[in-house]
């Protein structure tokens, strides 16, 4: 099966996968997504309204339209988005098989535009998200109670690891130095690309990092406010850049990971009140 980017009308069937550790393991479902356009940049896609039991035929698909959401924080949103044309894969759902092409309606051309065009409103994610809209939706209003007991664990889970990996950093912020930051390499869990960013993006990205170290040392053991927070928010603005120039790679692992490392430089440069500002001057 090819990568390249496929024309507008393409439907792909796939099997839905469990929506986390906690949900059966086995769904025996089957979805369908539908590609409504793309360019160099992008491919829109949405996902079909209907379920099967097997793998659908063309026909079977032929009457469906866009799926609305309704599950958790979703009021009726189609599922409609835009990937990265870096990150269209084939292989991300399981048993992902081309069935042909179908016509678009006026409305999935109208919002294949504004996706293409990075309209406000537009919305971006990875192919992967057509299982989480196919099985969530499906979970949603067949398996509801179950559905939401089993994120209430995911919840639970993701809460007792950021509170065991804040109380790591703490630990680390008493005792860290430049020397330490500069022997470490940033963003080693950005592998491999898709999904973080390219190499090239981290390359770059951890050579302004060892820099704005290298400047912020020669600042001395008691540098200024004023100049600690010159530095910082220059580091910050790189960022602010190079995302916007990569068509906005930076999401929430990576803006968790940068956070970290302004976080690390703010505490070793003797100016931790600087961490507050970090928010008011990315606009990631």
């Amino acid at each position: 099966m090819s990568d390249l980017l496929p024309s507008a009308g393409s439907v792909y069937s796939f099997r839905t996968a469990p929506l986390s550790e906690f949900a059966p393991q086995v769904t025996d479902r089957y979805g369908a997504l539908k590609v409504l356009g793309s360019n160099e940049h992008c491919v829109v896609i949405t996902v079909l309204d209907s379920i099967w039991s097997k793998p659908p035929s063309l026909n079977d698909v032929r009457a469906c339209g866009i799926l609305r959401q309704h599950r958790f924080f979703h009021t009726g949103s189609p599922a409609v988005w835009g990937v990265n044309a870096e990150w269209w894969n084939l292989s991300d759902l399981d048993e992902m098989t081309p069935l042909g092409t179908i016509s678009l309606s006026a409305e999935e051309v109208q919002l294949a535009s504004k996706n293409l065009k990075q309209l406000q409103g537009s919305v971006f994610s990875t192919v992967c998200y057509a299982n989480h809209a196919a099985e969530g939706e499906w979970r949603w209003a067949n398996d509801r109670h179950a559905l939401v007991a089993e994120q209430e664990r995911v919840t639970a889970q993701q809460a007792a690891k950021r509170a065991a990996q804040e109380e790591r950093q703490r630990t680390r912020l008493r005792g860290l130095t430049w020397e330490q930051l500069l022997e470490e390499t940033p963003f080693e869990r950005w592998s491999p690309s898709p999904p973080f960013p390219s190499e090239e993006f981290t390359r770059e990205a951890r050579i302004v990092v060892h820099d704005t170290c290298r400047a912020l040392r020669a600042l001395g053991s008691k540098p200024r406010k004023s100049d600690v927070r010159r530095l910082l928010r220059k580091c910050v603005e790189w960022f602010n850049k190079a995302d916007e120039q990569a068509g906005g790679v930076i999401e929430t692992e990576e803006r968790e990971d940068i956070c970290a490392v302004l976080e690390e430089m703010a505490y070793v440069a003797r100016q931790k009140s600087l961490v507050d500002e970090i928010d008011n001057w990315r606009t990631w």
